[in-house]
């Protein structure tokens, strides 16, 4: 299907958009990396648009409010398109710090005109060990997972996150914007989705964005509790939502721990050294699927973590679903009646 064609408005042609609710700090931080990067340059534009109810205009940069009214994290992102000047709309989260030469390296695919996304890499750094074993299994936008399986190179790809990415302004105009459905999350899958659905986008190892750690066990499993409502919230907005249900059960943490529960009540041996030996198999098995992650010096103390990071998230996603599932199924009957 051919690119739509640009919709560009008047100058500049590159707008990079920071979407926040009350950070100041950590937006202070992203437009410190943004302009030690030169970002402030010819034909970009930076945008901040900021949910509060107590505005503080931010000097060199296109300030945009909105009253704190909390519908979604879709919503403000759409206002944050409607406030842009560019024909590429680039988006980075507020508690992200880019690295030198991120803008060039996530702006070179699109040299291509065929191309109308780039997702960049998204890593931690200067965390503790569960901080970098969150990013070791591909949190957020990708983490390290997605720059082990890069190798380096430009890579076709379905997924971006407005963490750290940049979209052609036709290409999301053509699809809609941002789906409103979204307000807990998930508007950047659903957006990408419909995107890479109609034409390629790439993943650019080189642009890299820092993400703000979370470091602690308590804030992953609040953060998954929300991702895990998000999930079944977004679900009439997929393309096919049997699969993903279909995906959420193969992969539910909650039907795993029961059908090891059935199991482990039909061995004749003690439950009292079964379990421990079947913990220790989960645990050395998720250290061989992210042994990718001791290649990268920076990360090799959050190996040890992951799979317990791993059990944490799982938790959490799986209990935001549950909390959410009731309110699906009432939407669900209320469309069948």
């Amino acid at each position: 299907m051919a690119v739509p064609a640009s919709d560009a408005r008047d100058a500049p042609t590159v707008s990079v958009l920071i979407c926040t609710k009350d950070r100041r700090a950590d937006v202070a931080r992203a437009l410190a990396s943004l302009r030690a990067d030169g970002v402030d340059r010819d034909g970009v534009e930076i945008v901040v648009v900021e949910e509060t109810a107590r505005p503080a205009p931010i000097p060199g940069v296109r300030y945009v409010t909105l009253p704190p009214e909390g519908r979604g994290f879709a919503h403000v992102r759409n206002r944050a398109v409607d406030a842009a000047k560019g024909s590429v709309l680039v988006f980075v989260d507020d508690d992200c710090e880019v690295e030198r030469g991120w803008l060039d390296a996530l702006l070179a695919p699109l040299a291509d005109p065929a191309v109308v996304g780039v997702a960049g890499a998204v890593l931690v750094r200067g965390c503790n060990a569960v901080g970098y074993a969150e990013n070791i299994l591909g949190f957020p936008g990708g983490g390290l997972r997605y720059l082990a399986e890069a190798g380096g190179r430009v890579v076709p790809t379905a997924f971006l996150s407005t963490c750290n990415c940049a979209y052609r302004r036709a290409a999301i105009e053509a699809v809609g914007g941002f789906p409103a459905l979204a307000t807990l999350g998930g508007e950047d899958s659903l957006l990408a989705e419909r995107i890479t659905a109609r034409w390629p986008c790439r993943y650019a190892p080189g642009a890299v964005v820092y993400h703000k750690p979370r470091q602690r066990l308590g804030a992953i499993f609040r953060w998954f509790y929300r991702r895990g409502r998000a999930e079944l919230r977004i679900l009439p907005g997929k393309a096919r939502p049997a699969a993903v249900v279909a995906a959420l059960v193969r992969g539910s943490t909650l039907l795993r721990v029961a059908a090891a529960a059935l199991v482990l009540a039909w061995l004749p041996w003690p439950l009292a050294w079964t379990l421990p030996a079947l913990l220790a198999v989960y645990y050395a098995a998720m250290l061989r699927r992210f042994a990718f992650a001791r290649r990268y010096p920076s990360h090799r103390a959050g190996w040890w973590l992951a799979p317990l990071v791993k059990l944490v998230a799982d938790a959490g996603a799986e209990s935001g679903r549950l909390r959410e599932a009731p309110a699906v199924l009432r939407r669900w009957r209320g469309g069948q009646a």
